[in-house]
């Protein structure tokens, strides 16, 4: 038999395999840890990314929107003017809309689309009134769908940012 070295006893060497396997363990526990940790931040960083866009592409559609409906009313008052109209930004925002938003904000968004391509023919009054009445509800629509999807605000806003004063779009709505 062999005899251990001197001052070493074979429970030494027991311990020492003990002292190695929970170092070992430990730092594996450790890598885990960190790799689990830049999955859920990574996770997390698309997901904020993936908002950020959406939310910047709906802050599009409300601005460009407005821009489109601002144009056609000076184009109303003034039909003879004969001003041309860039709409190259309305159809940049809704191409964002279209690559990143929801399936409800994206169909939000082409009510609006379809309102102004689908408007009045003449100057009356009361046909101008009907177009820019159908212009705000479907910019409403979408600004009360978008905050849906995007923050889950259940609350529903009940003017558009940019319109006319809700005092004379209440002198408007008929008595209940």
């Amino acid at each position: 038999m062999s005899q251990p070295a001197r001052g070493c006893t074979e429970g030494a060497v027991v311990s020492y395999w003990g002292i190695f396997i929970s170092s070992v363990a430990g730092a594996l526990v450790t890598l885990a840890g960190v790799a689990a940790g830049a999955y859920l931040a990574d996770r997390s960083q698309r997901k904020q990314w993936s908002l950020d866009k959406q939310i910047d592409a709906c802050a599009a559609i409300i601005a460009e929107s407005t821009r489109v409906q601002i144009h056609l009313a000076h184009d109303h008052q003034r039909p003879t003017s004969g001003a041309s109209f860039d709409w190259a930004p309305w159809n940049v925002a809704l191409g964002a809309i279209w690559m990143v938003g929801s399936a409800e904000v994206i169909a939000a968004a082409a009510r609006i689309d379809h309102v102004f391509w689908n408007g009045h023919s003449g100057n009356e009054a009361a046909v101008w009134e009907e177009w820019r009445d159908s212009m705000e509800k479907t910019r409403l629509d979408f600004i009360n769908v978008a905050r849906l999807h995007l923050g889950g605000a259940l609350d529903r806003q009940s003017q558009i940012p940019v319109s006319r004063p809700s005092s004379l779009m209440a002198l408007q709505q008929p008595a209940p």
